[in-house]
């Protein structure tokens, strides 16, 4: 399986099936979509995003969105949205990914918001055999933070387990 570069990114072109992507070239959007970065930056100081990749199989809640009116709790450290289920997905999301590899499988199809709809896995730790990598669907249904999206079934809790291909 290809790992991609920041120079691959630069230049990106959707690789067929499964590709990895080393920790800190993606980014958590919410609790079910992550941002490929090209490993460039806007005149504005962003990262610039190359591909946004949605979970194929699983739905996070919405995150609730700041009001000028919440600034004042905030301040006083009772924001609103703390214990919004949207952010809870993001925040799990966030530490199952942090510092980790991740393994992108997909058929190629992509969403109305022009997604693309893969599977997702982690490796546990950098240089770990790809028989290791763990299913972010199936950890993240575990743990009650996202909801079935599709009929299609979940990936298994280790996708690849001792081969190269992803389960059917």
């Amino acid at each position: 399986m290809r790992a991609l570069t920041r120079s691959d990114l630069a230049r990106f072109t959707l690789p067929e099936g499964a590709f990895r992507v080393p920790a800190g070239l993606y980014r958590v959007t919410d609790g079910d979509t992550i941002r490929l970065l090209s490993g460039q930056r806007s005149p504005l100081g962003q990262d610039l995003t190359v591909l946004r990749i949605r979970f194929r199989t699983i739905a996070a809640p919405e995150t609730r969105k700041a009001r000028w009116a919440d600034a004042p709790l905030i301040a006083i450290d009772a924001d609103p949205g703390r214990f919004c289920p949207g952010r809870r997905a993001k925040e799990m999301l966030i530490r199952f990914t942090r510092k980790r590899d991740l393994i992108v499988s997909h058929q190629g199809r992509f969403d109305r918001y022009g997604r693309l709809l893969a599977d997702l896995s982690v490796l546990p730790e950098p240089g770990a055999p790809l028989a290791q990598a763990v299913s972010l669907e199936r950890v993240m249904l575990a743990r009650g933070v996202v909801d079935r999206f599709s009929t299609d079934p979940v990936p298994p809790l280790h996708p690849y387990g001792d081969n190269l291909t992803p389960h059917p």
